[in-house]
């Protein structure tokens, strides 16, 4: 029998590497890479790390908009700090929005959502009328109260939440992101993509001073 040669063994192995750099699950990988370097960066803030994962959640998954907000240790309240994708009219109402820990809670006396896990709930626009004054916080309100064509599709005002947890799951904040720029709503595993996202950004915060205001 013919002894492979090392060489060969290299040119296998690299060939392997190089083609699954550019599968998809290593795209996302590479993500998690990213965000875990910024967050060691000397001199990189809190503001501008969450800017940061929310451009890059909204670009990689292909959402119509991202927000990211936190909880303030001033006042233990929490408020959006960043987005990606909203109308300047949209997002100048969402970050004046202050919410208690209460709120976050799977149904409430202003929300409803379904869990999706732990870390992760789902708030759909039926379920979740607004008042005249909340509709101008939805990015784009003309496109609210159409019909709901399929179960995966995603309408104007349905959201995802996916909670920011510390090691004792004390809340920090939470990522809030749309359906994709196709009408769905995100697949199983940008959620999971998120969750992980939202673990990163929980140690991140944890090691560094994160009032942004």
């Amino acid at each position: 029998m013919q002894q492979v040669s090392t060489d060969a063994v290299r040119r296998k192995v690299k060939f392997d590497y190089v083609r699954v750099r550019n599968d998809p699950t290593s795209k996302t990988m590479e993500l998690f890479q990213h965000l875990l370097k910024q967050s060691q960066k000397a001199g990189v803030s809190s503001q501008e790390l969450v800017q940061e994962t929310a451009n890059i959640l909204q670009k990689s998954f292909r959402l119509r908009w991202v927000m990211i907000g936190l909880l303030s240790p001033v006042d233990g309240l929490y408020r959006y700090e960043v987005h990606a994708g909203m109308r300047p009219e949209a997002w100048a109402k969402q970050k004046l929005k202050v919410y208690k820990f209460e709120d976050f809670q799977l149904v409430t006396a202003s929300y409803n959502a379904g869990e999706m896990s732990k870390q992760t709930r789902i708030y759909l626009e039926e379920d979740n009328p607004l008042s005249a004054e909340d509709i101008a916080t939805v990015n784009r309100p003309v496109l609210m109260k159409m019909t709901r064509k399929s179960e995966d599709e995603a309408k104007e005002n349905d959201f995802i939440d996916t909670l920011i947890l510390g090691p004792r799951d004390e809340l920090l904040g939470w990522i809030e992101y749309s359906g994709t720029i196709t009408g769905n709503f995100a697949d199983p595993m940008t959620v999971r993509s998120v969750e992980v996202v939202a673990s990163i950004l929980a140690s991140a915060l944890g090691c560094k001073s994160w009032h942004t205001r």
